[in-house]
């Protein structure tokens, strides 16, 4: 679908995390849309570090199956640094600090894609990043009082949107 003058959105800001695994996704979601002649916020992929993967202290490079150790003290505790982690709270801190901020700046970019006030009412937000710091993040959303939950969360499977 095109963009034009009829449609609610400007175009589509993509925010990613500066891995590689984010990055590669947000780039060939980027390349479709441009293909689209769908504008894209700024002409590019932003990268961005909070939406870096957590943090998983000791268990980073082992096997998957470990994180589950991770996750049962999340239920308990979403500030513990079991491991060394980075805590659920801290993502979620994190998240919504950037969620915030982008919030505002895309409120008060231009909306026109030549900087003119003329065009369509705001930019549609894609997020790339992880699965951890995604369903963290989710909680958020989800007005949930701290972290603890995001692993009841529908499991989010590699590229899933969800809105």
């Amino acid at each position: 679908q095109s963009s034009n003058s009829n449609n609610k959105y400007q175009g589509v800001a993509i925010f990613s995390s500066d891995f590689t695994r984010a990055r590669e996704t947000a780039s060939l979601f980027a390349e479709a849309l441009t293909r689209s002649k769908i504008p894209l916020y700024t002409g590019d992929i932003i990268l961005e570090r909070r939406l870096r993967e957590r943090y998983f202290g000791e268990l980073n490079g082992g096997p998957d199956t470990r994180y589950q150790e991770v996750w049962d003290e999340d239920i308990k505790d979403a500030d513990h640094n079991e491991f060394d982690v980075e805590s659920a709270n801290s993502v979620l801190d994190r998240t919504t600090k950037l969620i915030n901020e982008l919030d505002e700046q895309l409120l008060q970019a231009p909306l026109g894609g030549d900087g003119s006030s003329e065009g369509s009412s705001c930019w549609k937000c894609i997020l790339v990043a992880h699965g951890d710091v995604l369903q963290i993040m989710q909680t958020g959303f989800l007005k949930h009082d701290d972290a603890s939950r995001h692993r009841s969360l529908q499991h989010l499977e590699t590229a899933t949107i969800r809105e």
